[in-house]
């Protein structure tokens, strides 16, 4: 793992401010050019700090780039914790009914959409390209062991209750799987939808309509789940 040092010159408080500033720039030169594509030089360019500061607080590329998945982690956390932690404790009710549990499943869903928002665009860079392979194993493992299992377990446990299978019946993973791709989509596809729908942008009315035709289709498959029980 990356030291954490401050500047010496500067003390701890400018160290701090010249690590945020690396790291706020090392997001968007990864999510515009991957890690195999940007360079420490690029970052500290932008980062407007010498190339060696990279080395001094982060032991290099790795480093930083383990740093700005922590602030993904963290942004996803900001956006999505809530309708997690609201499903796993809806879960742990011994009489929560379907009805519950969808609308659980559904805000979980709508905080994925959400992510379309063009003021989320520098991090949905830094994850798509984290996603399409742009990436360390240590990265993939730190992301998914401090976001996608929590996510993902309790999607699949959601779907399981409402469908009345076993957690790892296939059907429940294929099903739960099915249902968090429908938010992704629009992200990965965000410049088909733009094109398709005449928009040059996606701001909170334009991710709101989304949201809604996406949450409507998925209430649907849902409550046929639970119809089919």
């Amino acid at each position: 793992m990356a030291r954490h040092k401050p500047a010496a010159e500067g003390g701890y408080q400018r160290g701090e401010e010249t690590r945020a500033r690396i790291i706020e720039a090392a997001v968007a030169v990864f999510g515009e050019r991957g890690y195999e594509g940007a360079s420490t030089r690029d970052i500290a360019a932008a980062a407007g700090v010498n190339a060696p500061a990279i080395q001094y607080y982060f032991d290099g590329k790795e480093g930083v780039y383990l740093q700005c998945v922590e602030q993904l982690i963290e942004f996803l956390w900001l956006r999505m914790g809530e309708p997690v932690e609201a499903a796993e404790k809806a879960l742990l009710e011994p009489n929560v009914d379907d009805g519950q549990l969808i609308e659980a499943t559904l805000d979980i869903l709508g905080a994925v959409i959400s992510l379309i928002e063009d003021k989320a665009v520098v991090w949905r860079e830094f994850l798509d390209c984290h996603q399409e392979g742009f990436r360390l194993q240590s990265a993939a493992t730190l992301f998914e062991t401090k976001f996608k299992v929590r996510v993902g377990g309790v999607i699949r446990v959601l779907i399981a209750r409402l469908a009345g299978l076993e957690v790892q019946d296939e059907r429940a993973i294929i099903h739960s799987m099915a249902l968090f791709t429908q938010g992704l989509a629009f992200r990965a596809q965000r410049s088909k939808l733009l094109t398709a729908l005449k928009w040059s942008a996606i701001n909170e009315k334009e991710m709101q309509l989304v949201r809604d035709v996406v949450l409507t289709q998925a209430r649907f498959t849902l409550e046929g789940l639970a119809r089919s029980k």
